[in-house]
């Protein structure tokens, strides 16, 4: 989920600058993979290292990430990046007809804790759509 935040919120996290030359691309095992445009923001993202990191630690909270590995890359087309961000439609009344009272609600304590609504939205549409099948 936090990987799916960061991609939908980078530009706000890191600074219009940066978000446009680079790409959250994935995080494992508490490590940010970013991608950069070009060699030159590879090496100027390694300065800027620290700084992002603290920007992070203030997003996610915590040590949710502790290291950024950088890679020369490509980053998506304003298209892919819309697509990534766009929210799944809301579930509609047939569909939460069709699940039951008690996976209604173990669907909503699981978004509870999801503080982005947006993501909350989409994490409960797709339980929803999960569990109606």
């Amino acid at each position: 989920m936090l990987e799916c935040t960061l991609q939908q919120h980078w530009p706000k996290i890191v600074g219009a600058h940066i978000g446009h030359h680079t790409w959250p691309e994935s995080i494992r095992h508490r490590k940010l993979y970013l991608i950069a445009e070009n060699s030159v923001w590879l090496q100027q993202l390694r300065f800027l290292k620290p700084e992002l990191l603290a920007k992070l630690s203030a997003c996610a909270g915590g040590d949710a990430i502790t290291d950024i590995v950088l890679r020369v890359g490509t980053p998506p087309a304003p298209e892919v990046e819309a697509s990534a961000s766009a929210q799944l439609p809301p579930a509609t009344a047939e569909t939460r007809a069709t699940v039951p009272d008690d996976v209604q609600a173990s669907i909503e304590a699981a978004v509870q804790p999801v503080h982005d609504p947006a993501l909350q939205a989409r994490l409960r549409a797709l339980l929803e759509k999960s569990a109606s099948s």
